[in-house]
């Protein structure tokens, strides 16, 4: 029996940890809608393999993970220091901010009042999870990486986006 559980156990934490990604190996920017140490939202670089799975992650706080998507602070992610955010459209680094109501029906501690998006109170529904597919999200633990942040940062500063992530 104690096999059998630690069986299930590492099949559990493969899966868990095992999120391949279509990208060529480097670094890239991530974000994870679980909750970290240091905020809300997990804000990481992770490094990919040529299998497409993540080998490394570096958790940064929203400020330094900012700092380097826009190019202020230098980052393995963006060795050329490009505004990141700014040459893919999105209007303002704002969004980010904005990132916990995918998850969350209110903000999940009491110092503020402000609204959600989710339609429960602590994950997104079933429907919300299928829109949130396309940008690598299967699971609460997945991180969304590298091009598909930008493509979610964009979709979030979208009315029509947000208000259908709502409806459902």
């Amino acid at each position: 029996m104690k096999a059998f559980l630690l069986t299930i156990f590492f099949a559990i934490r493969l899966c868990i940890f095992s999120q391949q990604i279509l990208v060529e190996p480097g670094a890239y920017f991530a974000i994870s809608l679980q909750p970290s140490s240091q905020d809300i939202i997990t804000f990481a670089i992770v490094e990919m393999n040529e299998k497409g799975e993540i080998y490394n992650r570096i958790f940064l706080n929203r400020t330094n993970w900012l700092r380097q998507i826009v190019g202020i602070q230098e980052s393995i992610a963006n060795p050329e220091g490009k505004n990141l955010m700014k040459e893919a459209g999105i209007e303002s680094p704002d969004v980010v901010k904005d990132l916990w109501k995918l998850r969350y029906a209110e903000f999940p501690y009491s110092t503020s009042n402000e609204k959600g998006w989710a339609s429960n109170p602590r994950n997104p529904g079933n429907e919300q999870m299928k829109m949130l597919n396309q940008f690598g999200i299967y699971t609460l633990n997945d991180f969304v990486v590298g091009e598909k942040v930008i493509q979610l940062l964009k979709a979030m500063e979208d009315p029509r986006w947000v208000s259908e992530y709502q409806s459902r």
